[in-house]
């Protein structure tokens, strides 16, 4: 495949990121010059350098947020990163509170935070509109070297050295579980929908996982190198996946597999990968600064001129080596001309016109694929004549062997005309064999069909058994399918009815109808439809799931109505998916109105107006860790605002004191000791100190002000 565009930025290209619900990419290099790229246009469309040491490349030290506004970006040996607006092409702050260099940097999705993780293997959490931090996630053993936001903005992850992944719910700031995925430093870790995501490490190792229960569904083929980068296409059905090598490999999430990996190359390594799905382009930045524009349907144009000349070898060739053309209109028509040869050659071979139905297939003779199928269809039709003669005579055993060693024959008109007499036969014969003195007719209606295996059970019953039929009959009608499949359980060879397939199509139907009274929230329909589907066999396990679901939310509906919120938030731990109900995401959106004002607050050092702001939520076990981390922030904000007015050392202590009694020791505090420690030449002996719990500081008491004096008890 080759680019539409190429684009010559003469340094490494560090960093691709769509700008959202717009055509346009914002493109970073090692040397921090910024530039905006009109994806429609193919042009460039604005940009900016910033005058800072140079960014690593293959490194996870800078990132865009997702409305373009903003980058941040990691500042070398200065332990800070720099957040700047893009628009109006200023720094807005410097964010630091690690010992040692930033790692790693990403802002979630909903453009509330901008998280860091350092050398220190600790990952601070920062309000993008004040530049505070405003909370700490769990901390890893090594450098964190990777960050990811699902979707919703709801869960982080974060990629160490140690070789784990662990995962926090933002929301609540509950750590769900640290799992150790991969044997080497994690490079790259990205969510999927569906609570899956994908991690890539040092090796080249490949790991697909649901990050909700820690569980590895998949290790995906190994890449050769590193894995530097990835992206999905929209239906996440594929993954484009680079290592430091020349190539761009193109896996199949479902397998597991790589699908190709020449499907497009460039001219040194790749660095930087970013998919727009509005156009299906990829993007691809190199360390040689070159920046790809890939339009991944830009070979329909070539699958047209194939299919014009009727190069079908070329078409299906280059299909196979760009699966994305499956979901182009070019290639259902190609599939479409597949179907109408095929058909074609049928009704000619049954026509016994052999060498125009080699004729109609002849331009897909040639593809591998549909070789052995058409190969297979002439050699069937090899003893057609016989098969046809066979049901003019009404040899109808003989034909139905012919046919089965020849599935081919069953789609001809033929083999229909015969089971349309075998219908005809069948249902007259039912309805005789209750009148008096029918034996005999009943006998001569199906002596034709006799000696065949797939009819004989079916004709003995109703020869033996005739009761069989009524009684199914009547059980349809009367909706007994309890009784209905217990008969087809104990003569499977009435599945083969019209009654059977009756019975299915108004399964289905159910089935739909308690989908719409799952979207529609009518709960109580569910169950009435559920309950009679554990009657069908084929049907019961997905009618269970969706009894279980509307259980589920009917419980979990009513909790919210009632306003139990500490049950609705332990529901949704159980089960996650509830995340993305419209009544859950209401809470959670009054939740972060009231966080964001708490957020600012706790830059301020306001305990009081943190605590009085989200009093109702106190109440909730699940928000007490998030609300637990703003107090906390603020109180070290209050720390260090007396340390920059030099306070009174004594001060200093009662503060750090009453810290330690509320949170215990962690590495914040441990930070503003030691600037104590370097500014006032002092030691701030805390051995002798109490110290508390940050999982149970609510059940202390917790001062407006950390400086205040606290009860010794």
């Amino acid at each position: 495949m080759q680019p539409i565009k190429i684009f010559n930025l003469k340094r490494a290209i560090i960093k691709i990121k769509q700008i959202l619900d717009e055509d346009k990419i914002v493109v970073i290099d090692d040397k921090n010059t910024v530039r905006i790229f009109d994806l429609k246009e193919l042009k460039l469309d604005g940009g900016f350098k910033i005058n800072l040491p140079d960014s690593r490349i293959f490194a996870n030290n800078v990132d865009v947020s997702k409305d373009g506004s903003k980058f941040a970006m990691t500042i070398p040996n200065k332990n800070k990163v720099a957040v700047w607006d893009i628009p109006h092409k200023k720094m807005m702050y410097n964010l630091g509170w690690h010992k040692g260099e930033i790692e790693s940097v990403a802002f979630d999705p909903k453009l509330r935070y901008v998280t860091t993780g350092g050398t220190d293997g600790r990952t601070h959490l920062w309000n993008i509109h004040t530049g505070k931090m405003v909370g700490s996630l769990a901390p890893h053993a090594d450098y964190v070297t990777a960050i990811a936001f699902s979707n919703n903005g709801v869960w982080c992850a974060t990629g160490s050295y140690d070789r784990t992944v662990s995962i926090t719910n933002i929301s609540s700031m509950q750590h769900l579980y640290k799992l150790r995925l991969h044997s080497t430093k994690i490079n790259k870790i990205k969510f999927l929908s569906n609570f899956h995501m994908v991690s890539g490490d040092k090796d080249g190792n490949l790991v697909l996982s649901d990050y909700t229960k820690g569980k590895v569904i998949k290790r995906l083929h190994k890449m050769q190198d590193e894995v530097v980068d990835f992206v999905f296409n929209q239906d996440e059905h594929y993954m484009f996946a680079a290592t430091k090598d020349v190539k761009i490999f193109l896996y199949d999430l479902h397998s597991g597999d790589v699908i190709s990996n020449d499907l497009m190359k460039t001219s040194s390594s790749v660095s930087a990968l970013e998919f727009v799905a509005d156009l299906n382009y990829l993007i691809v930045g190199t360390v040689d600064g070159i920046l790809y524009v890939y339009d991944l349907l830009a070979d329909e144009a070539t699958l047209k001129e194939y299919i014009k000349e009727e190069n079908y070898v070329d078409a299906y060739a280059l299909v196979e080596k760009n699966p994305l053309l499956k979901k182009s209109q070019t290639y259902q028509h190609l599939e479409e001309l597949w179907e109408e040869a095929i058909n074609k050659a049928q009704r000619l071979l049954e026509a016994g016109k052999k060498s125009e139905a080699d004729m109609a297939v002849k331009p897909f003779m040639a593809v591998p694929s549909k070789r052995l199928l058409l190969q297979a269809l002439f050699k069937d039709f090899a003893e057609f004549e016989k098969f046809k003669m066979l049901v003019k005579k009404k040899k109808y055993a003989a034909a139905y062997s012919i046919a089965n060693k020849h599935p081919s024959f069953k789609e001809t008109s033929y083999y229909k005309l015969m089971e349309e007499e075998w219908e005809k036969a069948f249902n007259l014969a039912r309805q005789l064999i209750f009148k008096p003195n029918q034996e005999e007719v009943v006998q001569k209606l199906l002596f034709p069909f006799k000696g065949i295996p797939e009819k004989t059970p079916l004709i003995q019953a109703l020869v033996n058994e005739k009761e069989i039929y009524q009684v199914l009959k009547h059980k349809l009608a009367s909706r007994d399918f309890e009784g209905f499949f217990r008969l087809i359980d104990r003569y499977p060879f009435l599945a083969s009815l019209d009654e059977y397939q009756k019975a299915m199509e108004f399964g289905h139907k159910l089935l739909d109808a308690a989908r719409e009274a799952l979207r529609s929230g009518n709960y109580k329909k569910v169950l009435q439809y559920t309950e009679l589907l554990q009657h069908f066999p084929d049907l019961k396990e997905e009618a269970k799931e969706l009894q279980e679901k509307s259980n589920t939310l009917a419980n979990f509906m009513s909790l919210i109505a009632s306003k139990a919120y500490n049950q609705v938030y332990e529901y949704v731990k159980k089960e996650p998916w509830l995340e993305e109900t419209e009544d859950f995401q209401k809470i959670e959106r009054m939740w972060e109105e009231r966080v964001a004002q708490a957020e600012k607050a706790s830059a301020q050092g306001d305990v009081r107006y943190i605590l009085e702001t989200l009093e109702n939520y106190m109440k909730i076990k699940e928000k007490l860790p998030k609300i637990g981390e703003l107090v906390k922030t603020a109180y070290l904000y209050q720390i260090l605002s007396k340390i920059k007015e030099k306070a009174d050392i004594k001060l200093l202590e009662r503060g750090i004191k009453n810290y330690l009694k509320i949170f215990g020791l962690d590495e914040e505090i441990k930070d503003l000791i030691d600037t104590i420690k370097k500014q006032y030449k002092k030691e701030i002996d805390i051995s002798h100190m109490e110290e508390g719990n940050k999982f149970i500081w609510y059940k202390m008491h917790v001062p407006y002000d950390i400086f205040e004096e606290m009860d010794e008890d």
